[in-house]
């Protein structure tokens, strides 16, 4: 333990610098107007190679440790729900008209699911100490309930998104109805809202910095869509906002 509380800390503090240079830079994918970075490969396949290590690595780590309980099953349960589907649905079937991506992303992508993988599996199976009646804690219904509402708003929003773009044969759309109507990205919304309520659920330091990194990689992203849908729609609604209605 003594090592693994400050190792975690530097984790998230490097949250900072992500976010500053995701902000003060643009999309380097070349999915939204940059210019994309060393070799490209498949969509589908860069999505399966990256969220194949989130899948596999915390519940690998967690069954590896031999200390299960119950909370940490339901734990590695969510997150499969929402991995499997982002593994072998999302890239594979809904990804099949998306451009090709960095390699480089890709590889990154992977690395950074099985460090975050690693420190969740690894401290619910040997430093998490729940109460009895942790289901029963405002902090896990709070985190349960933010956890099912991203979840239901990401993927809503994606399929969405999606079913739009393929109506424009892989074109760009101008996104409308459902959330899409108050901001920008409701998917990437929905995303770190899901995984907030993770950390509320889990109360846990790995949690925290999984939430911290998942908002400093995706606050970014939705800010530069949301400029270059203003760019490349001169009637884009000028009341909506990137992530949060009103305010962001």
């Amino acid at each position: 333990m003594s090592w693994f509380t400050p190792t975690l800390l530097i984790w998230c503090g490097l949250t900072v610098p992500v976010l500053v240079y995701g902000l003060m830079g643009r999309d380097t994918t070349g999915r939204l107007g940059g210019v994309p970075r060393g070799p490209l490969v498949d969509a589908r396949w860069g999505w399966f190679w990256m969220e194949l290590h989130a899948m596999m690595v915390f519940p690998a780590v967690y069954l590896a440790a031999g200390e299960r309980h119950r909370v940490g099953d339901v734990l590695v349960g969510l997150w499969l729900a929402h991995y499997l589907h982002r593994t072998l649905v999302w890239p594979l079937i809904v990804q099949r008209q998306a451009r090709p991506f960095p390699a480089a992303t890709a590889c990154a992508g992977a690395a950074f699911n099985l460090v975050n993988g690693a420190f969740l599996g690894w401290h619910l199976a040997r430093f998490a100490d729940y109460p009895e009646d942790w289901f029963s804690d405002p902090r896990f219904g709070a985190g349960a309930a933010l956890f099912i509402l991203g979840a239901v708003l990401n993927i809503s929003s994606d399929y969405r998104l999606s079913s739009l773009r393929a109506r424009a044969s892989g074109g760009a759309v101008l996104p409308r109805g459902g959330a899409f109507d108050y901001v920008s990205c409701p998917n990437l919304a929905g995303e770190i809202v899901e995984w907030v309520g993770f950390a509320l659920m889990s109360w846990s330091l790995p949690g925290l910095a999984f939430a911290l990194w998942t908002a400093a990689n995706l606050v970014p992203r939705a800010l530069w869509r949301h400029r270059w849908y203003r760019e490349k729609f001169p009637g884009y609604p000028a009341r909506r906002r990137a992530l949060i209605p009103g305010l962001l």
